[in-house]
């Protein structure tokens, strides 16, 4: 009896193997996921990047088969929020989504406890190019209005930045040296509030990522883009002003170093499904967003790319950590 038994289990492993039914995977491993993926914004609510996730967050959960659950930690220039992702148990659970600054420049500027090698890349979600923008009733329409203010009275026009060292500061680093003016930086704990702080009058001026203009019914000046901006018909570019250089941002998804490729390759499977789904093309159009979808070896190339050229661009500046 015992001899038969054993033998009937041993035929119905062998039959399931077979057809791929029984032995299902979590009874060796655990199938991922198991539980809600946390994605970790390192911004307030409302800002560019925030408006980004929000935008695949449906789409990517049920690509998933979980819940996921945007937590915002904002401060120190997104440094705060990333530092806290790069600290998290690697085992895809952590997931941070985040434009070019905390992982390409703010290593360079400051003393962190982490550095671009603390992650593995997933994919890149999108590239949205940068405008200058002013609120309606402020009186600053053009380009020529801004070099004119700064001119006439240096250092009163008042430039907002998501924080040093994020791309809005570096863009009016660019601008002040090309054009010979002369601006106060007044830097603000993300996007979201430097919008704020421009709404409010606190700031005349700032340059940041395109979808804050409708989001918030902003006038935009000008473009960094290196072509014209289909979505701001008769928005000049800073090129067909005389200024010969461009700017954009990225975002993208992170893990922390360590994740096992299996998670890895699973997440990066969800978010190009993700970014193929109208919904997720329609909603991103909504908020001037173009979707740049890369796979983890490619744009893991590419942000390595943009962490040496901003270490550049910052030594030139003078603004390297010491």
């Amino acid at each position: 009896m015992i001899a038969k038994t054993r033998r009937a289990l041993a035929f119905s492993a062998a039959t399931a193997t077979f057809f791929g039914l029984a032995m299902p995977y979590g009874a060796a491993q655990a199938a991922y996921p198991e539980k809600p993926i946390t994605i970790m914004v390192a911004w307030a609510a409302g800002g560019a990047t925030d408006l980004v996730a929000r935008a695949i967050q449906p789409v990517f959960s049920q690509k998933l088969g979980t819940d996921l659950i945007i937590k915002n930690v904002a401060g120190a220039a997104g440094t705060i929020g990333t530092a806290e992702a790069a600290r998290a148990e690697p085992d895809g659970y952590t997931v941070l989504i985040t434009p070019t600054g905390p992982m390409t420049t703010q290593p360079h500027l400051r003393k962190i406890p982490y550095d671009i090698d603390s992650f593995a890349p997933v994919g890149r979600v999108a590239v949205t190019e940068v405008v200058m923008m002013a609120t309606k009733a402020s009186g600053i329409k053009t380009l020529e209005d801004v070099i004119k203010a700064a001119k006439a009275e240096p250092g009163k026009l008042k430039f907002g930045s998501a924080g040093a060292g994020t791309l809005p500061h570096i863009a009016i680093l660019a601008l002040n040296k090309a054009a010979g003016i002369d601006t106060k930086h007044i830097p603000y704990q993300g996007s979201a509030n430097a919008v704020k702080a421009l709404l409010g009058g606190e700031i005349d001026v700032y340059s940041d990522q395109s979808p804050l203009v409708p989001k918030y019914d902003l006038h935009p000046i000008v473009s960094w883009s290196e072509k014209p901006l289909p979505e701001y018909p008769g928005l000049p570019t800073l090129i067909e002003k005389g200024f010969d250089f461009t700017m954009a941002n990225w975002s993208g998804v992170f893990v922390p170093k360590g994740t096992p490729e299996a998670v890895i390759e699973a997440l990066g499977k969800a978010l190009r499904d993700t970014l193929a789904d109208p919904s997720v093309v329609e909603s991103l159009n909504k908020i001037k967003v173009t979707i740049g979808a890369m796979d983890a070896k490619t744009f893991g190339a590419f942000a390595m790319k943009d962490y040496e050229t901003n270490r550049e661009l910052l030594r030139e500046a003078g603004l390297l950590k010491k």
